[in-house]
């Protein structure tokens, strides 16, 4: 049976000017040397989720420097629900204007729709670096996850978000107090939205960890203040947009009365991330992801994307996380540039030799 997506086509992106893979193996591991694209390849299956990437980078970078058509595209081929599709994802400038396009099946769709057919989750080594050092970077990383598990969440992120940067304008001008208590009351309306998706991930996620003994590697959570005294949080939540609206100069709310920053944190043995060896850290990361999609794998296409696996991971480890991915039925990418012998080791694993 091959996997849900059987094959991708790249045309002027990043370093192919054409460039096509065809998938019928679970699990698929591009080899070669530095500088080939075998992280390019990961990065444009992560388009699969909405965004730009996993180095969520700026779309005239992936545009091939060599054209002079400011176009490049992103076609897959997939099954979903029984049913053959394509979804084509274009990156042009139009206008001296960058835009992202989708087309499910030649038709042209919202990102917000990629949550429903899948969910992606990936680990390179410079998310393992942002996750340690940076908590927006983990902050983000959650609430894409929670995306997954309710996709209004991408809605009420980028209603809010919007609502934000509309209020700091007003704030910076005019400082219309009636726009200004308007927009307040939708912020509230949104962020107590926003915790209670957030809420109710948490509750099923940790009734799922607590049931399931068979973690790839032990990890405990702590909740965000404003995932457990809801109420208490948002009262104050509302106190700071008050006053927000008195401040002459900063526009900033306190960011642990935030509901886009309202998350939680993930240690091990009682220990945070950023006190854990590299090793430690990096099997920490991917055993939440690893978590999270086994919880999430609900009729949607589940897709992991390792870069460089095995730094700072020993053969046992390796064969750990293909072996997993392999009893959830996720379909997994990885990338290397070291010499192994994995294909008599490993059940459906096909590698794929990626030349300049």
């Amino acid at each position: 049976m091959p996997p849900p997506l059987k094959g991708i086509q790249l045309s002027n992106y990043r370093n192919f000017i054409n460039k096509k893979e065809i998938f019928n193996f679970d699990h698929t591991l591009f080899k070669g040397k530095n500088a080939v694209g075998k992280t390019n390849l990961l990065e444009s299956i992560s388009f699969l989720s909405p965004g730009t990437g996993f180095r969520k980078d700026v779309i005239q970078n992936f545009i091939f420097k060599k054209q002079e058509k400011l176009e490049a595209s992103m076609t897959f081929d997939f099954i979903h629900e029984d049913l053959e599709n394509h979804l084509t994802i274009i990156l042009s400038n139009k206008d001296e204007r960058w835009t992202k396009q989708y087309f499910l099946n030649d038709k042209k769709i919202q990102q917000q729709k990629l949550l429903d057919i899948f969910q992606l989750f990936w680990l390179t080594e410079t998310d393992k670096v942002y996750f340690i050092k940076d908590a927006q970077y983990q902050r983000n990383t959650i609430n894409r996850i929670i995306c997954y598990f309710d996709s209004k969440l991408f809605g009420f992120l980028s209603k809010y978000t919007i609502l934000r940067r509309e209020k700091r304008r007003i704030l910076q001008s005019s400082q219309d107090i009636s726009w200004l208590v308007s927009l307040d009351k939708q912020l509230i309306d949104i962020g107590r939205a926003i915790i209670e998706i957030k809420k109710k991930f948490l509750s099923e996620y940790q009734n799922f960890l607590s049931s399931n003994n068979k973690l790839f590697f032990d990890f405990e959570i702590k909740p965000s203040f404003g995932l457990i005294e809801t109420e208490s949080f948002l009262e104050k939540f509302q106190k700071d947009l008050s006053d927000e609206n008195q401040w002459p100069n900063d526009h900033k709310l306190q960011s642990q009365h935030d509901p886009k920053k309202s998350v939680f944190e993930i240690s091990h043995n009682q220990k945070n991330i950023s006190q854990l060896s590299s090793a430690q850290s990096k099997m920490l990361i991917l055993s939440l992801l690893l978590s999270c999609a086994k919880f999430l794998n609900r009729n949607k296409i589940t897709i992991f994307l390792i870069d460089e696996i095995f730094d700072n991971f020993d053969m046992m480890n390796v064969n750990k996380v293909i072996q997993y991915c392999a009893e959830n039925k996720f379909q997994t990418f990885f990338s290397t540039t070291d010499n192994f012998t994995l294909q008599g080791n490993i059940d459906n694993l096909d590698i794929k030799e990626i030349f300049q």
